[in-house]
């Protein structure tokens, strides 16, 4: 059943959150009680469903909704990972040989719309749980004429991946890493993306310095970013405060979340 523009109440609900670029589920919740006492949770749903489809909210997380505004042409956008045919293949190969292995996959191109210097090459990231890395190595050796390093370090990183057009690397796998799941595919979401590039120097040396802000800059003004997202996983990998500290100082990077409301 299609819910009535009344119900929906987008003006008041764009006046109500005015200053804020998010909302939390909950406060939609708590909004739309108080527009129609008795609310049923399916009802609810409803009224998210139908903001979803006019384009009123995106969702960018757990429980957490940017709000949006289709006739603005700087609009942001949800972030959705694109996967190459190789890297697609390559995460069927493990789907099919290793079914109950979690891993995930994305691959440095789509950093790279974020960069003022283009790299000429390409790393597939695949991260696996660190108990079924060498079997899933080996097997992958097997089945590929391609390039697959196994945790390759900063030496390996210069001598025989940097000049690659394109290479495999194949990862231990960060618990609670923010993923994304699409056509069956894991794959990751921009928070992970951005953490794993700052915490990583030395598989990610290309990305540091300069090119490091470039991509921090451009990534939240392109794209809607959970704030606690990234910084959940950024204690996860041991540099939630150098991060907190690194976008502090760039004026350029509005976050959905104040830095001091982050545990």
């Amino acid at each position: 059943m299609k819910t009535k523009d009344s119900a929906l109440a987008v003006p008041d609900l764009r006046m109500k959150f005015s200053t804020r670029e998010t909302v939390q589920k909950d406060e939609l919740r708590k909004f739309y009680h108080l527009l129609h006492p008795g609310l049923t949770e399916q009802a609810f749903r409803r009224i998210l469903y139908s903001l979803e489809k006019e384009r009123c909210i995106t969702p960018i997380g757990a429980g957490l909704y940017a709000l949006t505004y289709p006739t603005h042409a700087s609009a942001k956008k949800k972030f959705n990972p694109k996967l190459s045919l190789t890297a697609q293949k390559l995460s069927l190969d493990v789907i099919e040989n290793f079914p109950y292995t979690q891993y995930l996959i994305w691959e440095t191109g789509v950093i790279h719309e974020f960069m003022t210097h283009q790299p000429g090459q390409i790393q597939i990231i695949l991260e696996i749980e660190k108990e079924a890395a060498e079997s899933v190595f080996n097997k992958l050796k097997e089945q590929s004429s391609r390039k697959i390093f196994l945790e390759p370090d900063r030496l390996t990183f210069e001598r025989y991946i940097i000049d690659s057009p394109e290479s495999i690397l194949l990862l231990q796998l960060v618990t609670q890493s923010p993923k994304i799941k699409t056509n069956g595919i894991v794959s990751v979401r921009l928070e992970k993306i951005l953490v794993d590039i700052f915490s990583d120097k030395d598989r990610f040396y290309i990305f540091q310095g300069q090119e490091m802000v470039n991509i921090f800059e451009n990534a939240f003004s392109a794209y809607w970013i959970n704030t606690k997202t990234l910084f959940r996983y950024a204690s996860r990998r041991k540099v939630d405060e150098r991060l907190k500290s690194f976008i502090n100082t760039r004026k350029q990077i509005k976050i959905s979340t104040p830095l001091e409301n982050i545990a």
